[in-house]
């Protein structure tokens, strides 16, 4: 049997690549899950304040189901698709000129504290939730309660789902950084390499 070297960009273990296909397809579902709440958020809005100007009946409970759905939803939902893109804001500051292997070695660091921070949240947010859901928490919207025990498990799915995507660019960014393997995780694009026209 014939063998043939790897070069060390072809190096790439299976269940790190498994992993990010996995958790970028569930980040693209919460994104639309966050889109269609947004969408969802606008259009009752805009009935409520239709039902209550032009026939003098708002939509009962309108605030509440805002406030315990729509906003968690349409603010949380999203992150996860946000870190696996980067698309949170960095100060590049000190680091703008750093070599790709230095920059993957901090990226690896960030992703681990990013890592242990969010996945306490999700802990935490969990533990909360599943209280909460025991109690069967509701909210007084005036004509009828409205169970809100169901948004509570928003927070913890986001969460753990962001602490994963975490992890997996932490080791694939220490795994450049400190060995040379693989390719690192998606890093910002440098600004000192986009043109600047002149007048």
């Amino acid at each position: 049997m014939s063998s043939h070297s790897r070069g060390p960009a072809d190096d790439e273990p299976a269940a790190l690549t498994a992993a990010e296909r996995a958790l970028e397809r569930f980040a693209n579902a919460l994104m639309w899950v966050g889109g269609i709440a947004l969408t969802l958020m606008m259009l009752h809005i805009s009935a409520d304040v239709l039902g209550k100007y032009l026939f003098n009946r708002p939509i009962i409970a309108t605030l509440e189901i805002v406030t315990w759905y729509y906003m968690v939803a349409t603010v949380f939902l999203p992150v996860v698709y946000i870190q696996i893109h980067k698309k949170h804001l960095m100060v590049e500051l000190f680091t703008l000129r750093w070599p790709p292997r230095r920059m993957a070695k901090l990226e690896g660091i960030v992703g681990i504290v990013g890592a242990i921070y969010v996945g306490t949240l999700a802990w935490l947010t969990g533990e909360h939730a599943a209280v909460q859901t025991a109690a069967g928490e509701i909210q007084d919207a005036t004509f009828f309660d409205l169970p809100v025990w169901p948004s509570r498990w928003l927070l913890p799915v986001a969460m753990t789902a962001m602490a994963l995507v975490f992890a997996t660019q932490a080791w694939r960014d220490l795994r450049f950084g400190l060995h040379g393997r693989g390719k690192p995780s998606l890093q910002p694009k440098s600004t000192i390499d986009v043109p600047v026209e002149e007048a």
